[in-house]
């Protein structure tokens, strides 16, 4: 992801410097306040919001309707309905909710959740469950849909914020436009257009001046003080297709830079991987995988299948495609998440790349 959070920072230092015997005086005032003022002056909370639901055995994102007060999952095609809990809730803050985790439901039908604010009022959630099939797939895969997210200027794939797409352009716009877009390809057919930018001077001062776009699966929170943090790959995920397929156009762009803006002598590529895992206690252990990087041109759709190898790769296969921390699961060892990622500079992680590099996905299908 693009370092455009240098910027960000500064600004905050700065002003902190400017206001620092305002913010002196506030603090002051603050602790004075705070002996006087009874805890509940100002009254008590009345918010009552389920902000993340989960269950083991989970596939998909959880779609949380605060307006309709209903929360649906999906779960493996295997699991039984009648003795499911929750694993991880998370409300609102000094909200309550009952039943709470770990405690096994029968969820043939939808079962209500009620949630309990401070104050003591009352939102109640249904629950609903519903089997994944044998052979699912990605919602939003064919990215005709987008959202503005509230208080944004760009859009992000999907229909709301309950989507399985993410990407990085809550960090670009804090330098200029979004570099992850919605491209009208035929009428009513939308794609997913990635532009790798140069960020110019003030991403070159932290070594971060190549902005690769991203589009993957999972979530990005941006995260300043260490922006590859800020995205968090992989959804729930049970099932174990063979192979995927997508449509992609790709041009390399150039000069070709590194992050502090040096020009090297380098081709760029497009990536296109998928993963599967097993995460458990927090290690996570690779299942499958599939992987596509090229530097070639397609300037009109051209597609694709990669075909997942389960287990250990050859030893002969690229270094980038091993897992970080070397583990493969065992046979037979259930997949919990998938990871999709589509990326305009295959170096994206390292702030380099081709200037105007352009990748355009669309029609992603998993095989079964």
């Amino acid at each position: 992801m693009p370092l455009v959070f240098l910027l960000t920072s500064n600004k905050t230092i700065m002003s902190l410097h400017v206001y620092r015997p305002i913010s002196f005086l506030i603090i002051a005032v603050g602790i004075f306040l705070s002996g006087c003022v009874k805890e509940t002056y100002f009254g008590k909370s009345t918010y009552k919001k389920v902000l993340y639901f989960t269950m083991p055995g989970q596939s998909a994102t959880t779609v949380i309707d605060h307006d309709q007060l209903t929360i649906k999952l999906l779960v493996d095609a295997a699991s039984d309905l009648t003795k499911l809990y929750p694993d991880s809730i998370r409300l609102s803050t000094f909200a309550h909710i009952t039943p709470g985790v770990n405690i096994p439901q029968d969820f043939t039908n939808p079962v209500n959740y009620t949630v309990t604010a401070e104050d003591g009022s009352i939102a109640v959630y249904k629950v609903e469950v519903t089997r994944q099939s044998a052979t699912p797939q990605i919602t939003n895969s064919n990215f005709d849909s987008w959202y503005t997210p509230p208080g944004k200027n760009y859009k992000q794939p999907g229909m709301d914020m309950n989507t399985d797409w993410a990407t990085g352009n809550a960090g670009v716009v804090t330098l200029g436009a979004a570099n992850t877009t919605p491209v009208e390809v035929s009428s009513g057919d939308f794609a997913a257009q990635m532009v790798t930018r140069d960020l110019g001077v003030l991403g070159q001062v932290t070594g971060q001046r190549m902005g690769a776009a991203t589009l993957f699966t999972g979530t990005f929170t941006l995260d300043i003080s260490n922006p590859l943090n800020s995205p968090k790959f992989g959804i729930a995920f049970t099932a174990r297709p063979k192979s995927f397929s997508v449509d992609f156009k790709y041009s390399p762009g150039t000069p070709y830079k590194n992050g502090r803006g040096q020009e090297l002598v380098k081709k760029d590529s497009c990536d296109i991987y998928l993963l599967l895992e097993n995460r458990n206690n927090n290690v996570n252990k690779r299942i499958a995988t599939a992987w596509f990087r090229s530097g070639d041109s397609a300037s009109t759709f051209t597609r694709i299948t990669i075909p997942l190898l389960y287990g250990n790769l050859p030893a002969e296969t690229p270094g980038y495609q091993f897992p970080e921390n070397g583990l493969f699961a065992l046979a037979g060892e259930p997949v919990t998440h998938l990871t999709i990622v589509f990326a305009s500079s295959a170096y994206a992680n390292l702030f380099e790349g081709g200037v105007n590099s352009i990748l355009v996905v669309n029609n992603l299908s998993l095989n079964y």
